[in-house]
């Protein structure tokens, strides 16, 4: 988050710890309707996009049965950081060219800081099944 001044990383903090918190089920359903925006505007996150991917993977199988050991907290906290990501106007409004989409990334890195665990054993656990699958779309991150 180093390229955020002291002010914007209060305010994505602040966003992040209310957001997360309010997530439900729709919220995740929400998400998982808008994929295809979702990887159209993924790329402009830069190096960030594989783990964002990874995220939204997780809750894919997630929904779907296939990984539940997670808690809903985790999931609520990643259908956050798509849904912040989604939104034009957040912290530094993404229209700002260069610096717009520093405080998405922000809110990924959080996530990825704060349910590290979490989210290792998932990336190990799809993995594996990929691998039993025969799938080469592994997510290395």
């Amino acid at each position: 988050m180093s390229n955020l001044n002291n002010s914007d990383n209060e305010r994505v903090n602040a966003s992040y710890n209310a957001g997360a918190e309010k997530m439900t089920e729709d919220d995740l359903n929400d998400v998982l309707g808008k994929e295809k925006k979702f990887y159209e505007k993924g790329q402009k996150l830069g190096g960030a996009w594989e783990k964002a991917r990874l995220l939204f993977e997780m809750l894919k199988d997630y929904k779907a049965g296939r990984y539940t050991d997670v808690p809903w907290k985790v999931i609520a906290a990643i259908v956050f950081a798509i849904v912040y990501f989604f939104w034009p106007f957040d912290v530094i409004p993404d229209i700002l060219i260069g610096l717009g989409y520093a405080d998405d990334i922000a809110v990924f890195t959080l996530v990825l800081s704060q349910f590290n665990s979490q989210i290792e054993a998932y990336k190990a656990w799809r993995t594996k099944q990929l691998r039993q699958d025969n799938t080469t779309d592994v997510i290395d991150v």
